[in-house]
């Protein structure tokens, strides 16, 4: 047997793991037509109301691009397949309407300023949004955009964009004119008591501690797997902090501990039991 050189040895392994992981990278990528169908054999996707070409159109041209951001900026080990899981690939988790589907895709029986009026005629505190495709701020590293109503004329979010100091509070009627391009889903719980408890706790511990117009709390935009860090935070664990501990000794929220993602469009299944939110409507 021919003996093989310890440098050569050390080459021949660090080459085998760079094509190792070349190729793991490039399988990532591969087959996830595989993975729609196994959503849809979950339940998880209806493909009669997203058909696997239009998914497929979504996963090129939207879905990957985020997964990418993801990876740049919250975890490189995270795969894509665990990424569209932590997504709901791509659907809302209760309706199983597409998140990246739009106004101009699916219009509109009302026209625009009658669809703000009636947001704001409708909405009250308490009250949970969540926004299909927010796209205001360009390619996001989670689908879709979630606030909440800290009061019964405010909305509280985490904006996105600038991470610096990115909690914001606007009139709901400035809020849903903002956002009127997209279709924004109104979610709420039965009890409107804890509802406003929940939205005065949302009011003073992430806006302001007097729960004043004056902001005074300052909390900067960043997505991570810490569920109950408050700083950073983003826009849907903003919203399942405020219902899990603004609802006091309440099981109103699942616990998943503190490693875990919340993305828009699973808010709603963080929530247990009868405390379930019901659809208010689509504006």
């Amino acid at each position: 047997m021919k003996k093989i050189k310890i440098g050569t040895l050390i080459s021949l392994v660090g080459a085998l793991v760079l094509l190792t992981g070349v190729s793991a990278s490039a399988d990532e990528f591969t087959n996830v037509g595989s993975l729609y169908d196994k959503a849809v054999s979950q339940k998880i996707i209806d493909p009669n109301l997203y058909p696997k070409a239009q998914w497929e159109q979504d996963e090129t041209s939207k879905m990957k691009p985020a997964y990418e951001v993801f990876k740049t900026e919250v975890s490189d080990t995270t795969s894509y397949e665990e990424w569209l899981k932590i997504n709901n690939y791509g659907v809302m988790s209760d309706t199983k309407q597409p998140l990246l589907r739009g106004k101009e895709e699916t219009p509109m029986s009302r026209s625009a300023q009658d669809n703000i009026n009636a947001f704001c005629r409708d909405t009250r505190a308490g009250d949970i949004l969540v926004i299909d495709g927010d796209t205001r701020h360009g390619v996001s590293s989670m689908l879709g955009h979630a606030a909440i109503l800290n009061a019964d004329g405010f909305v509280l979010e985490m904006s996105g964009g600038n991470p610096i100091d990115n909690n914001h509070q606007f009139t709901k009627r400035d809020w849903i004119t903002r956002n009127i391009n997209a279709w924004t889903n109104v979610y709420r719980i039965n009890n409107r008591g804890l509802a406003n408890q929940v939205a005065r706790y949302a009011d003073t511990h992430f806006y302001s501690t007097t729960g004043g117009y004056n902001k005074n709390i300052h909390i900067n935009y960043g997505i991570n797997s810490h569920l109950k860090q408050f700083n950073p935070n983003y826009c849907s664990k903003l919203v399942y902090q405020a219902y899990f501990y603004g609802s006091g000794s309440l099981p109103v929220m699942i616990d998943y501990g503190d490693r875990h993602y919340v993305a828009p469009a699973v808010l709603t299944q963080a929530f247990s039991g009868n405390y379930s939110p019901y659809r208010v409507g689509r504006y």
